[in-house]
């Protein structure tokens, strides 16, 4: 990864597990905003949105300075807790998950490409990816 660019994934289907259960991370993936191209552009992100099963997902490519200012938490790592709900058997029980900031990253591969962990390619930092594109396997 360069120096200067921050490439982090989310998805909107279970806070703690598939985004950060706290922060303006978690304010902005449960409103949405990854989804506002006109709010990704104003903020010089490039944003990979889509539609998995259910959930909606965001390969987010953004200036590490923009990173630092608004979820720090992200590269700092730092760990935190969350609770899961399991129904097994008509049981119903609560279970204490653990979770690292940092495990929203991604990082490039031996050729220099990042990859989402749905398989998504993230978008390159350029001017001219800023905002929020949709994405879907079926039109590659």
């Amino acid at each position: 990864m360069s120096e200067s660019i921050v490439y982090f994934e989310l998805n909107n289907w279970f806070a703690g597990r598939d985004y950060p259960p706290d922060g303006k991370l978690s304010t902005w993936v449960e409103a949405g905003t990854f989804n506002n191209d006109r709010w990704c552009k104003e903020n010089k992100i490039c944003v990979r949105a889509g539609i998995i099963d259910m959930s909606e997902n965001w390969c987010i490519t953004a200036p590490k300075d923009w990173v630092m200012k608004w979820c720090p938490e992200i590269i700092e790592g730092g760990d935190y807790t969350y609770t899961v709900h399991v129904y097994s058997n008509k049981r119903h029980y609560e279970k204490e998950e653990f979770g690292n900031y940092s495990d929203f990253l991604r990082f490039k591969d031996e050729y220099g490409d990042v990859w989402g962990r749905f398989g998504w390619p993230f978008l390159e930092y350029s001017e001219d990816n800023f905002g929020s594109q949709h994405y879907s396997e079926d039109e590659e």
